[in-house]
């Protein structure tokens, strides 16, 4: 065999060999793909079948959250201080503790956790802006400096809602039934259903225990989920729980509040259960162990 061959035959084996590893490292990246996104799959499955096994033992009675929240438990004579502070479920998570859950910040108020007008807790309220809007004088000053270091960072939120009186959000409710009925000719009891989607029912509305505003952007005033997109609420989403609050219906939780995506909607739940709630992903109502909310309303917030 010429030289010449030889080197020819010794360059197609080397483009062989090269177009070999190359497929080899191809099919390699592509299982390793299929690897990651199964096994990511796999692992929201099992944090959504474990967080269903839990909610069927809270609505069974059974104790859904696990040992050692408030220091009673032997096992936590160690005196590990971070584990006798909150109590977790099997889950992993991080609850509110028994004592904490009849808090008048932790107040869990929902289609499911209705107030009769007796029920609704006595609200000193002080306005809050030029406005006039007005929230629970014991929050003031958390709604003060939060608003005051987002304007530092110059941006410009503004409230659009803050807290209702019961006949506030009855006469809310009334007038959009009354609506209905007219534009849509509806009876009352279905124009009440078709109104609740819109306007809350008196009684389900954080706001009328002073602890909920609605935040909006001063350039974008929309209640939609454009709001979620304006510089205003991308900080408000990274920092409010920093003052004590909740962004309280996020994306991807209605089947568990009842409630639709709302990037508009902050509730005051003090600073511990603020950063345990955001840093876990979690609802209020996950974080008091309550069950998910059987009935999806389409807002909390509308005031036509």
């Amino acid at each position: 065999m010429s030289k010449r061959r030889h080197r020819g035959n010794i360059r197609r084996i080397r483009q062989r060999n090269r177009r070999v590893a190359l497929t080899v490292a191809v099919m390699c990246l592509i299982c390793m793909a299929a690897v990651f996104y199964f096994d990511k799959k796999d692992e929201e499955k099992l944090s959504r079948e474990v967080y269903v096994e839990n909610q069927k033992a809270v609505e069974n009675g059974e104790n859904g959250t696990v040992q050692g929240g408030n220091g009673d438990n032997s096992s936590n004579a160690d005196g590990d201080a971070g584990d006798s502070e909150n109590k977790k479920e099997e889950s992993g998570l991080v609850l509110a503790e028994d004592s904490e859950k009849s808090k008048w910040y932790l107040k869990l108020v929902n289609a499911d956790h209705s107030m009769t007008q007796e029920d609704v807790p006595d609200v000193t309220e002080v306005p809050v802006d030029s406005n006039g809007y007005q929230v629970d004088a014991r929050i003031v000053d958390a709604v003060v400096q939060m608003f005051e270091d987002a304007r530092a960072e110059g941006l410009n939120p503004m409230i659009c809602s803050a807290f209702r009186a019961w006949d506030t959000q009855v006469s809310l409710y009334e007038n959009k039934i009354s609506r209905v009925m007219n534009e849509e000719g509806l009876s009352q009891e279905d124009a009440a259903v078709e109104a609740a989607t819109v306007v809350a029912k008196p009684g389900t509305s954080e706001h009328q225990i002073g602890l909920a505003l609605d935040i909006v952007s001063y350039d974008y005033q929309e209640l939609d989920d454009e709001q979620m997109n304006t510089p205003e609420q991308k900080w408000l989403m990274e920092n409010c729980w920093k003052y004590g609050f909740i962004l309280r219906y996020p994306v991807n939780k209605s089947e568990i509040t009842g409630v639709i995506f709302e990037p508009w909607h902050y509730r005051y739940v003090g600073e511990k259960a603020a950063k345990e709630i955001t840093e876990q992903d979690i609802t209020l109502e996950e974080y008091l162990g309550a069950a998910a909310v059987e009935t999806t309303v389409f807002s909390t917030d509308g005031q036509e």
